[in-house]
């Protein structure tokens, strides 16, 4: 790039030569050119001495530049650029030493310019008696263009709605206790080594405990039978001597005891009140449970002491709730809007429908359009050789089907696959949208459109350029990375809407729909696509199953370009092969031929 601005200054040092030596000598303009380099180099402001200074100046690079052996040695900027003049391609084309353009006489020039001059004195003289006051010419009002980009399906939902939660709850235990009056007898438990049984103090109340009528309460050793000697001196100790304690609901007769208020446990439960609370009118399933009071402990219900391993649980569920919703309001409402189909999500349907889509076709928003009328007045004049003539213009459509063509080969090379031999493949591509829900990974065309130029830039450029420019909502909810690359080429106008189908269910309702696209290179391949089915009676496959199989050289030879709609494409292509203004073009090389005369003086010889 150096190069190439040091050889463009000395063709341009070449070119102003005999003006400028008009003025100084080179030798003055040498010694001027030192003495400002010097007081330049000396000024703190344009060259720093610290890094402090240095930061502030935009573009700063240090002083160790290619270009500073020129500040000492003037004389070799010269000799280097009579060097680099010779490969200099912008030098050449300049300075034309070989003498490729064309050259003009005067006497041409002035022939050419002459009558294009006398126009531009008295132009009323040459405009057929046009009058162009406000009262009086022949401007029509070209006709107002559509306004309308194209449009987008839009979708809303109607029928069962599933609400989906995760309450948590506690369960604690409850501890039922009663209270009543018994009677407490003591008695001692002796065995008898002669009869083998039980000593005869405690015999009374078997047949009490047999019955329930009593039950053993406690019981303790206290002391041992002596079968040898005597106690204290017992040789031959035996069996143990217990005292055991009764509790009966009645007396037993001949028995002495004691009457009490006694406690006893009867039953116990989890309380449900708080889980059944946060569980109500939904449909739950148990997802787990677990203790959130398990270190043993005894607590005093009713005066009685019990204890237990656990006292509490915490429960979490998996809930979901069924309502009527609709959310088609919205688009109801759009006049701009029209109803197309109603389609069922029940996958498989049973019965009547529980949830359907609406689809409705609505217009791509788009920014303001101007309201001033555009005219055409007159006829087209066009000029050369300094003969103009009027041009009566008619529409056409050649150009425009011959446009389309072009591209339409040109893109059929680009996306050619040699292997499968087809041409205008797509790419699967999915998104998803809760049914009822506020999350749309589906937006698409209700963003707007994107131009080829700001989409594929931010395609390239990453996530972070992907979230920039994808639609605002949908990098704040659920959205993957996937289903930002997919609205942005949706609002390229690269992708064709296969349809939609139930991804997720709930008891046989539908709660997350996905929607398929067919996404292609440009947006000439899917208008073929889309247009190019329609002939051949190539529908589009299923949503769950479509895989954007391009067109077979064979289909693709069989299509009729001249019956598709390119609308959308035109502009595109028009404005890529606009060519530049007849007239004003013949003002620029007139422009352009007088003034290099001016400054060089007419060529010797009439050349």
């Amino acid at each position: 790039m150096n190069g190439w601005r040091l050889s463009f200054a000395l063709a341009m040092l070449v070119l102003a030569g005999p003006q400028a030596s008009a003025q100084q000598t080179v030798q003055q303009a040498r010694e001027e050119g030192k003495a400002l380099a010097a007081e330049k180099r000396a000024d703190p402001a344009l060259v720093p001495t610290d890094d402090a200074q240095a930061r502030i100046v935009p573009g700063y690079t240090g002083t160790t530049t290619s270009q500073s052996t020129y500040f000492d040695d003037p004389d070799r900027l010269v000799s280097d650029a009579s060097t680099a003049a010779g490969a200099s391609d912008s030098y050449r084309t300049v300075t034309d030493p070989e003498h490729r353009r064309p050259t003009f006489s005067a006497a041409e020039i002035r022939a050419t310019t002459a009558r294009a001059t006398a126009v531009e004195q008295d132009p009323n003289a040459f405009l057929a008696g046009e009058s162009m006051t406000s009262a009086n010419g022949s401007c029509v009002p070209l006709p107002p263009g559509s306004g309308v980009q194209g449009s987008y399906e839009a979708t809303c939902n109607s029928g069962t709605k599933v609400d989906e939660s995760s309450p948590s709850c506690r369960a604690p235990l409850v501890v039922e206790v009663r209270s009543e009056q018994r009677w407490h007898y003591t008695c001692q438990s002796e065995f008898d080594r002669f009869t083998r049984r039980r000593g005869v103090l405690c015999a009374p109340f078997d047949p009490y405990v047999g019955s329930g009528v009593c039950r053993e309460i406690a019981r303790r050793v206290i002391g041992q039978t002596c079968l040898q000697g005597r106690w204290p001196n017992c040789t031959e100790p035996g069996d143990p001597i217990e005292e055991v304690t009764y509790s009966c609901g009645a007396q037993v007769p001949g028995q002495s005891g004691t009457q009490v208020q006694e406690a006893t446990v009867v039953g116990e439960r989890r309380d449900e009140t708080m889980c059944q609370a946060a569980t109500a009118d939904m449909t739950c399933e148990l997802q787990s449970e677990t203790c959130v009071d398990s270190d043993p402990q005894t607590r005093i219900v009713g005066g009685l002491p019990v204890t237990r391993a656990c006292w509490n649980w915490q429960r979490n569920y998996s809930c979901h709730r069924f309502s009527q919703a609709n959310d088609c309001s919205a688009l109801e409402g759009n006049q701009q809007c029209t109803y197309l189909r109603t389609d069922c999500l029940d996958d498989p349907q049973a019965g009547p429908c529980k949830v359907s889509e609406k689809v409705y076709r609505c217009p791509i928003p788009q920014g303001s359009t101007a309201t001033d009328k555009q005219y055409i007045c007159g006829n087209d004049v066009y000029c050369i050789n300094g003969d103009c003539e009027p041009i009566v213009r008619e529409a056409s459509t050649e150009f425009k089907d011959a446009l389309v063509a072009l591209h339409a080969i040109d893109q059929a090379g680009k996306e050619f696959d040699p292997n499968n031999l087809l041409v205008f493949s797509g790419t699967r591509d999915t998104c998803h949208k809760p049914v009822f829900g506020l999350v749309n990974c589906c937006a698409g065309k209700t963003s707007g459109l994107l131009t080829a130029a700001a989409g594929g830039a931010a395609l390239a450029g990453g996530p972070a350029a992907i979230a920039a420019l994808a639609t605002p909502f949908l990098s704040l909810f659920l959205c993957s990375q996937d289903e930002m690359r997919l609205d942005i080429k949706d609002r390229m106008g690269f992708c064709h809407k296969v349809g939609t189908w139930c991804s997720s269910s709930f008891l046989g309702i539908c709660t997350t729909k996905k929607t398929a696209y067919c996404c292609f290179e440009s947006k000439l391949s899917r208008i073929l696509q889309e247009q190019g089915r329609a002939q051949l009676g190539k529908a589009w496959g299923a949503p769950k199953t479509e895989s954007c199989r391009g067109f077979t050289i064979d289909e693709f030879a069989r299509l009729d370009l001249s019956k598709m709609d390119f609308t959308e494409v035109y502009a595109e292509f028009i404005d890529a092969a606009k060519l530049p203004d007849e007239i004003q073009t013949i003002n620029d090389i007139q422009s352009k031929i007088r003034g290099y005369y001016e400054l060089h003086g007419a060529p010797r010889g009439g050349q």
